[in-house]
């Protein structure tokens, strides 16, 4: 039996790397993904809306000024874990669009719709008019807390499933906040998804960008 009392410091060290090393290693890795999981629970963000940009790319930078201002309307009491998301999808449209990555994008798209996490969406107004057309939005004179009377733009009316001609998105030509990130607002409209769990927050959202 080895006597690591009669050895001096610098042995007992090189004893105890050499012959349990492997476990020192081991206990280390699992002390450092224990850190790191407890960390990510900490500071994980939840987010609880989603704005989507259909159309072409934008300034990074700019669209998370535009999040940190959404976040302030969707989260009340100012909880730092709570905040808002915004995608921005180019779906092609110019001579320089990739294809392939719109392609993705539409399939990113559709399957962010169809498990509900997405709330607001500006798009292409015919693209709006086909997914209208598969019940994908909100009529907007049903929604409580949005007021129809006080907004000035043009409201885009389509048959529902009912094949009754109602308001289901908004003319986006004229909001500053997609302009000052750098979107185009040609020919785009904004709506609220069918699929939507934040009717409530959307109607604000949609009051702030069409009043702003």
């Amino acid at each position: 039996m080895v006597d690591l009392k009669g050895m001096s410091k610098k042995k007992k060290v090189e004893y105890i790397w050499e012959y349990y090393k492997l476990h020192i290693i081991g206990v280390l890795v699992v002390i450092c993904i224990i850190a790191s999981l407890v960390h990510g629970q900490i500071t994980k963000v939840d987010y609880v809306f989603n704005l989507t940009m259909l159309g072409n790319t934008v300034d990074t930078n700019k669209m998370t000024d535009l999040e940190t201002q959404l976040t302030k309307i969707v989260v009340s009491n100012g909880d730092k874990k709570k905040a808002a998301t915004i995608g921005n999808m180019s779906l092609g449209g110019s001579n320089s669009s990739d294809p392939t990555m719109s392609s993705q994008y539409m399939q990113k798209f559709v399957a962010q719709l169809s498990v509900g996490e997405l709330d607001v969406v500006i798009l292409d107004k015919d693209l709006f008019e086909s997914f209208a057309k598969q019940n994908m939005f909100l009529r907007l004179d049903k929604i409580s807390g949005l007021d129809m009377n006080s907004i000035k733009a043009e409201k885009i009316e389509v048959a529902g499933e009912d094949k009754v001609n109602a308001v289901y998105a908004i003319n986006a030509k004229d909001i500053k906040a997609f302009k000052d990130v750098g979107f185009d607002t040609t020919n785009k409209v904004i709506g609220i998804i069918s699929t939507t769990k934040q009717k409530t927050n959307s109607a604000l959202v949609l009051t702030w960008l069409l009043n702003k």
